[in-house]
C-alpha cells in the first residue's frame, strides 16, 4: 500500500461540509493505514450522461440509474465522492472499503454500500438531504442555485466571531471581518458552522448573508 493519500478531484467543487469531512476521513484512514484514492468528485451534467449510457447505449456494464437531465446524481449536487484503495492489490477490496465506511459512518458521511439498488461500496456522500436527490431537487431546483448557497458574507458593521464551539465556552478563532467571504458548512439554532481561512468555527447566523 502506497502510503500518501491520492486526491484526484477538484475538492473546490465539493460542498465545503463534505470537503471538511473529507479532510477529517484522510486523516482518520491515516491513523489506521489505510490510504485512499478520492476518484470521483462533482460531475458535470454531459458527464453524468456518458456513464448512464455505458452499458445502455455505451460498451461496459451500468454504473448508474441517475440520468444526468434529470439532476439525480449526488455528484451533480457537489455532496458525494467516490474512492478506491491506494494500492494495487487493494483496490477495490471489500474488506478494506468496509473498514472506511465504519470511519465515515462515524464521522457523519452516508454510505453508498447501504443501499440496495445500485450499491455503490465505493460511494460516500453528505447525508442531510437523504439518500437521493429528492429533496435537493425540491428545495433548489438545479445544482447551480444550491451552489449559491455554500458562501455567505459578513454584514455586521463589527465583523463576527469566529466561536470554536457552538457552546461559545472554549473561545474564538477571532474575528471575521465585515465583507469577509465565508463557506458554509450548515446552519443550526444560533448559528451557521463556517470555514474561514482553513479554521472551522461558528457564527451568528444573524451576521451573514
Amino acid at each position: 500500500m502506497k502510503k500518501e493519500h491520492d486526491i484526484r478531484i477538484d475538492r473546490s467543487k465539493l460542498h465545503p461540509w463534505l470537503d471538511q469531512k473529507l479532510t477529517v476521513l484522510l486523516k482518520k484512514c491515516e491513523k489506521q493505514g489505510i490510504y485512499l484514492i478520492i476518484t470521483e468528485g462533482f460531475r458535470s451534467k454531459e458527464y453524468q450522461d456518458s456513464l448512464y449510457a455505458q452499458g445502455r447505449t455505451k460498451p461496459g456494464k451500468i454504473v448508474t440509474n441517475a440520468k444526468g437531465s434529470t439532476w439525480s446524481s449526488q455528484h451533480m449536487w457537489g455532496i458525494a465522492f467516490d474512492i478506491a484503495i491506494n494500492d494495487s492489490k487493494l483496490l477495490y477490496d471489500a474488506a478494506t472499503i468496509r473498514k472506511v465506511a465504519v470511519i465515515a459512518k462515524g464521522i457523519g458521511l452516508g454510505w453508498g454500500g447501504d443501499w440496495k439498488s445500485i450499491v455503490d461500496t465505493p460511494h460516500f456522500y453528505l447525508p442531510e438531504w437523504g439518500s437521493t436527490t429528492t429533496r435537493l431537487k425540491a428545495l433548489y431546483g438545479t445544482p447551480d442555485k444550491f451552489r449559491k448557497t455554500w458562501k455567505k458574507t459578513v454584514k455586521r458593521e463589527k465583523g463576527a466571531l469566529l466561536w470554536k464551539a457552538s457552546s461559545k465556552k472554549t473561545g474564538t478563532h477571532g474575528r471575521i471581518p465585515k465583507g469577509a467571504v465565508v463557506e458554509v458548512l450548515y446552519s443550526k439554532a444560533w448559528y451557521t458552522k463556517v470555514r474561514y481561512k482553513n479554521k472551522v468555527g461558528y457564527v451568528n447566523k444573524k451576521f451573514v448573508a
